[in-house]
């Protein structure tokens, strides 16, 4: 069972923890580029249930395990899924995850729209 990201509402923001890229079924793939389109489909999919899509992030941190290695994919599906105007974005290189196997983890925090 995949573990779903928390997710926070407070003071017109939404705060989603870290996702990472793994499987429905529990499994972590071996690519850094699977990895990251199951992180960042896991948040939009918290966005679209809060009425959101990927265009309502303001703030990203990811963090990457031997980020000079695995940054250039990563950032490849950055690229195709976040467009056309990208949320702040900071990236982080780490050694190691909480549990071995995820490459990348990905936090984010999105905008309500202004109250009229």
């Amino acid at each position: 069972m995949r573990r779903v990201p928390a997710a926070v509402r407070s003071h017109g923001h939404l705060s989603i923890a870290g996702a990472v890229g793994r499987r429905a079924d529990g499994t972590i793939p071996d690519d850094v580029e699977e990895q990251t389109e199951i992180a960042i489909v896991l948040i939009a999919e918290i966005l679209r249930l809060e009425g959101f899509d990927l265009s309502a992030l303001v703030d990203v941190t990811s963090y990457h395990v031997d980020i000079h290695r695995h940054l250039p994919g990563s950032s490849k599906i950055k690229a195709r899924l976040i467009n056309p105007l990208p949320p702040t974005w900071s990236l982080i290189g780490v050694s190691g995850l909480v549990n071995p196997g995820p490459l990348v983890e990905i936090r984010a925090t999105a905008a309500y729209p202004d109250a009229a």
